[in-house]
C-alpha cells in the first residue's frame, strides 16, 4: 500500500463527517419551530450553508487523489482477496493434519493459533480496505454532482413565495355593454329617437345629413301619465318623463 494513502483517506473521511454534520444541522434549523426571532434563524442558516459550502470546496480540491486512491485500493483489495484465500487454505490444511495425527496437543494449539491470526488480520485489513474504497467512491460522486442545494424553504416562506392564482379572463364584450347601456338597459336618448347611425350616400361616401331637427314635426302620441302629445319615435314623455306607449 503506497505511503500517504492512509491519511489522505483519513483526511477525506473527516471532512465527508464534517459535510454530513453540516447537512444534518441545517435539515434541523429548518424543521424546528423554537420560538428564535426569524433574524437569527437567518443568521445561523447562513453560518451553516457558509461552513458547508467550504468543506465541500476543501473536499473537491481531494478530488484528483481520491481518484487515484480508489484505484490503488481496489488494487489492494484484489491481493488482499488472494492473501485471505491463502490463509484460509492453510488453516484447512493443519485441521487435516491435525485430524490425522502429524501434530500432538502441543504442536496443535500453536499451529492452530498462527493459522487463525494470519486469517484473522487479513479479514480485518480487507474490512478496512473497503471502507476507504466507499468514502473515496462516494467523495468522487460528490464531485461529479452539483453544488449542495440550498437548504428548503420553510412552510411559513413557501406560502409568502406561493404566486397569486391567475385572474380570469375579462369579457371585454360584457364590459363595454355595461359602460354603453345604463341599468335598466334602455336605448339612449339618440338610439330611441331613430339617430344612432347617419346614413351614407353612396355616391360621395359622406354622411348624409340627418332631417332637420328644428323642423314642425306632428306630435300624435299622448301621455297617458300628463296628456302631453309627443312625437310618435319618442320612448318617454318630454313633459313627465313617463313611458310612452305606442298606439
Amino acid at each position: 500500500m503506497p505511503k500517504g494513502s492512509s491519511k489522505s483517506t483519513a483526511a477525506i473521511q473527516r471532512l465527508l463527517e464534517e459535510r454530513r454534520q453540516y447537512e444534518a444541522w441545517l435539515a434541523r434549523i429548518t424543521a424546528s419551530a423554537d420560538s428564535a426571532p426569524e433574524h437569527v434563524r437567518t443568521r445561523v442558516r447562513a453560518d451553516y450553508e457558509a461552513r458547508l459550502h467550504a468543506v465541500t470546496e476543501e473536499l473537491k480540491a481531494h478530488a484528483e487523489a481520491a481518484r487515484q486512491l480508489i484505484a490503488q485500493r481496489k488494487e489492494y483489495f484484489l491481493e488482499l482477496q488472494k492473501k485471505e484465500k491463502a490463509a484460509a487454505e492453510r488453516l484447512s490444511e493443519t485441521e487435516l493434519r491435525h485430524a490425522v495425527g502429524e501434530y500432538d496437543e502441543g504442536q496443535w494449539g500453536q499451529v492452530h493459533k498462527d493459522a487463525l491470526a494470519e486469517l484473522g488480520a487479513v479479514r480485518e485489513e480487507l474490512l478496512d480496505v473497503e471502507r476507504d474504497i466507499t468514502k473515496l467512491e462516494e467523495l468522487d460522486a460528490m464531485v461529479k454532482t452539483k453544488s449542495p442545494p440550498k437548504s428548503p424553504v420553510r412552510p411559513d416562506e413557501r406560502k409568502k413565495a406561493t404566486p397569486p392564482p391567475p385572474r380570469a379572463p375579462v369579457d371585454e364584450l360584457a364590459f363595454l355593454k355595461s359602460v354603453t347601456e345604463d341599468d335598466k338597459n334602455a336605448p339612449s336618448p339618440r338610439r330611441a329617437s331613430g339617430a344612432l347611425f347617419q346614413p351614407v350616400d353612396p355616391q360621395n361616401a359622406t354622411p348624409v345629413a340627418p332631417a332637420n331637427e328644428d323642423a314642425e314635426v306632428a306630435k300624435t302620441l299622448k301621455c297617458k301619465e300628463c296628456g302631453t302629445m309627443n312625437v310618435a319615435t319618442e320612448w318617454y314623455c318630454e313633459s313627465c318623463g313617463a313611458e310612452l306607449a305606442a298606439l
